[in-house]
């Protein structure tokens, strides 16, 4: 594996870092998720935050804090407490109506499944990794995975140098998870590594003979009415465990209450007690880059039991207060590796330990009304939307209109799509080969091409247009808008495109270029996130060296800016739309 590993590796990253050809991709990855299914979910009850203790101006204020933090994206925020949903926030343009990629969440679903097994007796946690798959062990696993068990996967303690990276470029999870090397002795040390929980999924595919979400669907989701997720699979058809849910966040809510309760849902025993409070206990402590929560079973948490958290990385969240009752539910674009971003200082301090509500307070209908008011009209103070919401006259920038041909060495790897997206996805752009704009006094669009397909992003002058791109099989909602800035007295087009299923945005600005334009192409999540991953992980290694040598700082991150901020220069085809 390590052979085949590497070359697939400076193949894809040369391509893909490199910028001078499109992304050939090593695995054939044909399943993809379907399309949003607009459906109304099944909500928990609702009432107002007095009714459960809470003022209204608390929330407001966690609102306001919020809004105004640089350094996060919000995109929705859903509060509870006993059951009850007393705020729904939406920051624009998103909704907590739609279903959202989880990332990391997943991973503590993976944990549930294996819990349903150790209850019914199936596995326990000393049961060895090579032995769930000794038909088919290649000889140096029972060297470097003799002492590894269920528990190490669980924690996160397996010392496996096959990482995430690695399914990009492999075909066989399994397989090459198996024939990796190890860093360090089995339970000795905490990595976290999503491949530990893949290797969970195809567990309990192997003990129980059915999928992860299937299990799931049957013992847990089902019976609480959770009908309409998603869970992405490996080229062999496994669930891949440690991301690629999407979930409705009031669905995830329940299984907060499901947490909360022990593992009764309604009265019934969903899952043992014993392994609710084993997932969320520590088990290992945490490293200082990964913010403030040790880990449990799939799960972060802190050490006095305040708080417990299923999280993916940006900010898709199920924050959870055990002794006040209390779920927050966020989604957001972060630029953040674990939890060390404001977001969950801020929700520490607005909602965890000392702050204790009350059980019942009287009714304020004046801080009500401007909670539910706020609540639909939640807007970033970082966002295009808020900062030029007074620059908007982009028809004014008609002049830019028209087809442009894209240099192929240019556009090579470029997309509306970011590339955060396509690596974690699987889902490598065929790179752009013309662009056009369109402007007039309603509204504009951006089309480009890229391979032998058109995409159309249309988008209003400071307001979101709803729309849908596709690439090969799969369709990913868009909602985009246009402002005016101004660049040293240059007056330019920027189009943000936000993806509501997503985490992540594409900016796009446009700029006049003598004949031509220039177009520069930004994304979120992007520079921060990757240079954070970059310098925490093993992913650097996966760099060729003539392409980045990490003792050469100021040249790495001149070649991580041109990555994921390129600025590309296009002349005219023709005149026709001025």
């Amino acid at each position: 594996m390590d052979l085949t590993f590497s070359k697939n590796a400076v193949q894809v990253f040369s391509q893909w870092f490199g910028r001078r050809e499109n992304v050939t991709g090593t695995v054939k990855d044909d399943i993809r998720r379907p399309p949003y299914p607009c459906v109304k979910i099944n909500a928990l009850p609702s009432s107002s935050p007095e009714e459960q203790g809470i003022e209204s101006g608390r929330i407001l204020d966690y609102y306001a804090r919020l809004s105004r933090e640089p350094l996060i994206k919000m995109q929705s925020v859903i509060i509870v407490r006993n059951g009850h949903i007393i705020s729904r926030g939406h920051f624009y343009p998103y909704s907590t109506d739609i279903w959202h990629v989880s990332h990391s969440l997943a991973k503590s679903l993976t944990g549930l499944a294996v819990g349903l097994l150790y209850d019914d007796g199936l596995i326990s946690l000393d049961d060895k990794l090579i032995d769930f798959f000794a038909d088919n062990l290649p000889p140096t696993a029972r060297i470097n995975f003799r002492n590894t068990t269920v528990r190490h996967l669980l924690t996160m303690q397996t010392g496996v140098i096959f990482n995430e990276a690695g399914a990009v470029i492999e075909q066989d999870w399994v397989k090459a998870y198996l024939e990796s090397g190890v860093k360090f002795r089995a339970g000795t040390q905490f990595e976290y590594n999503s491949m530990n929980t893949y290797m969970l999924s195809a567990i309990v595919r192997k003990v129980s003979g059915k999928g992860t979400l299937e299990l799931l669907k049957e013992r847990v989701l089902g019976p609480m009415g959770i009908e309409h997720i998603y869970w992405e699979k490996c080229p062999k058809g496994i669930e891949k465990g440690g991301w690629g849910i999407y979930y409705f966040p009031d669905d995830m809510l329940k299984l907060g209450i499901l947490y909360l309760n022990g593992g009764l849902w309604n009265g019934e025993r969903l899952i043992s007690e014993k392994w609710i409070k084993e997932s969320t206990k520590k088990q290992v402590g945490h490293p200082a880059e990964t913010g403030i929560y040790d880990y449990g079973y799939q799960v972060w948490c802190k050490e006095d039991r305040s708080t417990f958290i299923f999280n993916g990385m940006f900010g898709q969240n199920l924050i959870v207060f055990p002794r006040t009752n209390i779920i927050i539910s966020t989604n957001a674009s972060i630029d953040e590796t674990f939890q060390n971003s404001p977001l969950y200082t801020i929700t520490e301090r607005y909602f965890g330990t000392p702050y204790r509500p009350r059980g019942h307070l009287k009714e304020d209908p004046e801080a009500l009304a401007r909670l539910r008011e706020t609540e639909k009209n939640l807007v970033m103070e970082n966002s295009d939307i808020f900062t030029h919401k007074n620059g908007i006259d982009c028809y004014s920038l008609k002049e830019l209109n028209g087809d442009y041909a894209v240099a192929p060495e240019d556009g090579a790897g470029l997309s509306i799509l970011p590339e955060l997206y396509q690596a974690v996805h699987n889902c490598f752009a065929e790179g752009l080969k013309e662009f056009s704009l369109v402007l007039d006094k309603n509204g504009g669009y951006i089309t480009t091409t890229e391979g032998s397909t058109s995409h159309r992003i249309a988008f209003g002058y400071g307001k979101a247009v709803p729309g849908c791109v596709v690439y090969g099989k799969e369709s990913i909602l868009t909602s985009s808008y246009a402002v005016v800035t101004d660049e040293g007295g240059e007056k330019k087009l920027r189009v943000t495109v936000c993806f509501p299923e997503l985490p992540n945005i594409r900016y796009i600005t446009i700029g006049k270029d003598g004949d031509g334009i220039s177009v520069k192409w930004e994304e979120a999540p992007g520079f921060d996130f990757l240079k954070l991953l970059i310098d925490r992980t093993v992913f650097i290694k996966l760099i060729p060296e003539k392409m980045a040598k990490p003792t050469d700082s100021d040249f790495f991150l001149k070649r991580l800016r041109y990555f994921l901020q390129p600025t590309v220069k296009m002349r005219r085809h023709n005149k026709e739309h001025i």
